[in-house]
This record gives structure tokens, C-alpha cells and sequence, in this order.
């Protein structure tokens, strides 16, 4: 996306003219479902230090992690809504949450209406750095052969976008291999390192550095694209394997549904004005992050919808199920 369609980003918002009717009367909060660290974290930190100036008001960051990110989710889901709390939404806990989990006290796409979608990335395939798979190919002969014992890999948790695309691997090319759950992404990544799996995926502003280090090697990465920030690493789709175009994952800010409009209309603005920032665009891109064109309300609606729809069939496949 070019410059000049991010600067008029502000200009396709609805409610702008009235937007003033609003503004925060103490701090908004920025709940992340994730641990510290996390590429959830990482990108919820980035933005609301842009966003709070805009706003008049601080915007702290609050770490609510748990269940796969329905604490933090639902501990806003079921707040009344003044605009003062939101949290950082994304594929895992909205489209994957609402299909995973079959008795949430609440709907994560009914209960929260989002706010901004500001980014996405890649999910990337990655081994050990010290790994005898130098190649995408070489791991899928060795994890295909019956004479050899399954491999091992880490997920950040049953039913995560992580652990779907690596069921996606299993059956788009015969991989055997054992699934090993971890409390939270980092904790997957630190026991892939230490040789306990063989095997993983992760969000790429998780792995950029340790893959520069040579900790960690990536043999392909989802989407249609190799990230700027791991200019060598190659898509699925370039390595013969198709399915995985439209698995990036996204992630958004949502508010709880009851938020007055006015509330709405003021945070959407701050939100898209940060956004359209050259030096935020800058930062984003070399922590791994793709921006995503604005859309009005009406339009990331839209889009979780469809999300919705895709992730709930991936879901199904997997036999995937929480509670």
C-alpha cells in the first residue's frame, strides 16, 4: 500500500465530523490476551505509544493472558462499553476462538466490535538452528518416512493458528509427527531451541531475531511472500505446496459492542491516523509486520466475517476442540 493511500486513511473512516462529540476522560486501556513478548505484545506496544498522544491520554498496556486469549478477549467482551477499554484482537481470538471453544460465556464477533485491523504476518515454519532440515524439502522426506519415529512439534496451544498450520503441513504432504503443547508462544519457541521439538510454527516479529542469529532456521512461511524482514525465507506456495495463501494471520483492535459511536468514531480515527505514521509503517515492517489497507466500519465487519467462516472450516478439519 503507498503512501498517499495511507495518509488519506483518516478520510474513509465514517463519523469523523462528529468524532469530538467524544474524547477519553481518563487512560484507555490496551488489554493484550498474550504474555509480554508476544508478537501480540510487541505490536500493542507499538501502538498504543502512537495512539495515546493522539487520544490526549495515556494508553497503558495490560497483559491478561489465559485460554488461548478468551480471558483477555472476555474480560472486555463482558465490560460495559465507554471507549476506555479495548483490547488487541486477532485470527486466534476471534475466528479461531469462536469455533474452538464451544461453551465461551460470550461471542468473540458479537460481543466486540472492532475498532481497527492494523496489521498482519506471516506464520513461519521453523527447526532448530543447529536442525540436520536445511531445506522444506528435507523435512518433509524425513517426517514421510515410516521407518524413521514421528517427529515432534510445539504449538503455543491446542487449536492456535500455529497449531492449525502445522496440521495443515501433516495433511497437505503426509508429515508424521506428535503434537507438543506449550503454555504460550514463547514458551514453545524457548523449548524448540533447547532441542525438545523437532519442529513448529511461529508469527514472524516472534522469530526475526533468533532466525538472524541462527538459532532458529525457517524453511517457508505462509502468504504469498517473503517477509522484508527474512528476505530468504519462501513460501509454501513458491515450494510446491499450495493452501496456505490466505493463512496469514491478522490482528486488530476491538472494543466492546456497546461502545457509544461517537466512542467508536474517535478511536478509529486515532487509530488510522497513527497508522498512516511513515515512521510507525517503518518500525511495524522491521518487526515483520505487513500493514493492511483501511477499512471503514462496515468493511472489517465484513472481513471478520469471512474470517470467521475460514478459520471455523480449518477448525473443523482439525478435530480441534478446547472444551
Amino acid at each position: 500500500m503507498n503512501r498517499r493511500s495511507l495518509l488519506a486513511a483518516p478520510l474513509l473512516l465514517p463519523g469523523i465530523a462528529r468524532a469530538q462529540a467524544w474524547s477519553p476522560q481518563r487512560p484507555v486501556v490496551l488489554v493484550v490476551a498474550f504474555s509480554a513478548g508476544s508478537t501480540n505484545d510487541i505490536l500493542g506496544r507499538m501502538l498504543s505509544a502512537e495512539v495515546g498522544p493522539i487520544l490526549g491520554q495515556a494508553m497503558p498496556v495490560e497483559n491478561r493472558a489465559g485460554a488461548g486469549g478468551t480471558v483477555g478477549a472476555g474480560s472486555v467482551a463482558r465490560t460495559r462499553g465507554d471507549g476506555h477499554l479495548l483490547v488487541l484482537v486477532s485470527t486466534s481470538s476471534i475466528p479461531i476462538n469462536r469455533a474452538l471453544y464451544r461453551n465461551l460465556p460470550y461471542d468473540p464477533a458479537r460481543d466486540l466490535v472492532p475498532v481497527s485491523i492494523s496489521a498482519s504476518t506471516p506464520n513461519a515454519l521453523i527447526v532448530p538452528g543447529n536442525s540436520p532440515f536445511r531445506t522444506l524439502a528435507e523435512f518433509v522426506a524425513r517426517g514421510r518416512d515410516a521407518g524413521q519415529p514421528p517427529l515432534r512439534y510445539f504449538s503455543p496451544g491446542n487449536g492456535t493458528s500455529q497449531h492449525l498450520s502445522c496440521v495443515q503441513v501433516m495433511e497437505a504432504t503426509g508429515v508424521r509427527s506428535e503434537h507438543i503443547p506449550y503454555r504460550g508462544p514463547n514458551e514453545g519457541i524457548t523449548a524448540l531451541v533447547a532441542g525438545e521439538t523437532d519442529w513448529g510454527f511461529s508469527a514472524v516479529p516472534s522469530i526475526v531475531g533468533l532466525a538472524r542469529e541462527g538459532r532458529v532456521r525457517v524453511l517457508g512461511v505462509t502468504g504469498t511472500r517473503s517477509p522484508p524482514t527474512l528476505p530468504d525465507a519462501r513460501s509454501f506456495a513458491a515450494q510446491g505446496i499450495p493452501g496456505f495463501e490466505e493463512t496469514d494471520v491478522w490482528y486488530g483492535i476491538a472494543a466492546q459492542r456497546e461502545t457509544p459511536p461517537e466512542a467508536l468514531a474517535t478511536l478509529r480515527r486515532a487509530f488510522a491516523e497513527a497508522l498512516a505514521k511513515p515512521d510507525l509503517q517503518q518500525r511495524l515492517s522491521n518487526a515483520g509486520f505487513y500493514p493492511v489497507a483501511p477499512m471503514d466500519g462496515a468493511a472489517m465487519e465484513a472481513f471478520v466475517a469471512r474470517q470467521v467462516a475460514f478459520w471455523e472450516r480449518l477448525v473443523k478439519a482439525s478435530g480441534a476442540t478446547v472444551d
